[in-house]
Parts: C-alpha cells; structure tokens; sequence
C-alpha cells in the first residue's frame, strides 16, 4: 500500500527553489522553469501545485496564463515527477488538482502539449483526463538533446482540456471512456512487423467514417533505443496521418490499447459535449 501524498499550491521563493530542485532531479538539469520565471507566472494567473511524501516534494505541475481568440485559458506548461515516484499516480491526481484550481480561479479551458508518439501520456491525457487533440504542431521546440527527445523532430499535439464538459467530470467520477465500436473503425494508419518491429503501413485515407483509428507503437522510447530510423518513421508518418485527418474535421479522443506492441489513437468528428 503506497503511502499518503498531499497536495499543496506553492506561492513563495523558498518553496520554489524546492520545485527548481526537484526539476533537476526529473530532466538531469536540462529544461528547467528557474524560481524567477515560477514566481512570476503564479503572480500573474499562473499555478504551481507540489505533490509531497514526508514533507519531501516528489512531483509538481506549473501552468501559466495563456490567452488566445479574445479568452484567457491555462497553459500547463509542465508536469515532473520523481523516477522513484512515477508509478503512484502522482501525475494523474496533480492534473486533477490543477483543475480545482483553474476553476475557481476562473478558467474554463486548459492546454498543454505532450509528444503524440508517448502512449503513456497519451493514456493519461485522453483517458483518464478526458481531453481531446485537433492540433499537430511540427518541431515544436527545434531540436532537443534531453534523454526523452533526442534524435527526433520535437513533434506535439495539442490538448485540449474542456474544464466543464460533461466527458471531464466522467473522468473525475472514474467513468470509462471506452467505447465498444472503437475497434470497429478503420485504420487510416495500420502496421505490419518488420524484424520483429512494428513499422508504420499508411491506407487509404477513410475520411467518411464516423471514427478512424491511427495506429502509434506502445514504446516510442525502447523502438528508439534499438531502431532509430524505424522511430523516425513512425515520426513522419504519424504526423502525416493527423494532419490529415484533423484538415477533415476528425478529433482525438482517446487511445485504444493492446497487448500487442502497437496502440492505436481513436479520432472521431466533433465529439464536442461528451
């Protein structure tokens, strides 16, 4: 049985530090928000919410106030957790307590980005949180040599998180969002094996279904590990696949898992209010 966490919103520069340390301890120094830019942001619309394990802070998310088409929404610009902490669901329930958060404070939107070939965080974003993509961003961040992204295009969806609609508040009640007919649906972006790999196979675009399904290997990181250049495949092709389908009006609305060693992403047209 995992220990009790609590969750606390972090306001000063002596716990902002905390949250700088704990930033090097997840990225290994690279990519980090310092207490200068944390304390302006949560002085200015911004939230950074700390999870803690015996007083010790262990995972952390930082958004900041974003603003676009005339409405102010949130912008969760980052989400760490400690290595040792990762399979608690740390990152679930700090999502979850943003949203508290963005609410009473006025927000009734929240976005962020996240590397579509990430299932894990795909699982938790579309899953879990209920959130939806109708954006794909090419090299988002130009070229990055963290662990995590290296050797690839700096790809992002981005997510969509509706507060209020009726699919969020399942998620917080614990209600799936699977659905029966989802494996029914075609797949515009299927796979096949090749040397004991999955590679990425296009079909023919199926733009007049009520779904489509775009398949997305089940570990981006092990695949680039052994098979670089096949990772890079999936990259292109994945990318190539959404844009198309978003240019149609489709919509991501979930990841349909397997116990295979590809996944596949569910897109359907205008689910809004689900």
């Amino acid at each position: 049985m995992k220990p009790e966490l609590n969750y606390r919103i972090m306001t000063t520069v002596a716990e902002m530090i905390e949250v700088e340390e704990l930033q090097r301890i997840v990225w290994a120094d690279k990519n980090i928000s310092p207490v200068t830019q944390l304390i302006a942001a949560v002085h200015n619309g911004g939230v950074v919410i700390a999870a803690f394990h015996e007083d010790r802070p262990v995972g952390f998310c930082y958004g900041f106030a974003g603003f676009k088409d005339g409405k102010a929404h949130l912008c969760s610009h980052m989400l760490g957790i400690a290595p040792e902490y990762r399979d608690w669901g740390i990152g679930e329930k700090l999502k979850w307590e943003q949203r508290k958060w963005a609410i009473a404070y006025g927000y009734d939107k929240m976005t962020w980005t996240y590397d579509p070939l990430e299932t894990r965080n795909a699982n938790l974003n579309l899953n879990k949180l209920g959130g939806s993509v109708r954006t794909y961003i090419e090299a988002y961040y130009g070229e990055m040599n963290d662990g995590i992204n290296a050797g690839m295009p700096t790809d992002r969806f981005l997510l969509e998180w509706d507060l209020q609609a009726k699919r969020v508040a399942n998620r917080e009640q614990g209600i799936s969002n699977e659905r029966s007919e989802w494996s029914e649906y075609p797949r515009m972006l299927d796979w096949e094996l090749f040397h004991e790999q999955p590679r990425p196979v296009a079909r023919q675009a199926q733009t007049d279904t009520a779904g489509i399904l775009l398949s997305v290997p089940a570990n981006i990181q092990a695949m680039k590990q052994e098979h670089l250049q096949l990772a890079k495949e999936w990259r292109f092709a994945l990318r190539k696949a959404c844009q198309t389908a978003f240019s149609e009006g489709y919509e991501v609305v979930g990841l349909l898992k397997s116990e295979q060693t590809v996944h596949a992403y569910v897109l359907k047209r205008s689910p809004k209010g689900e």
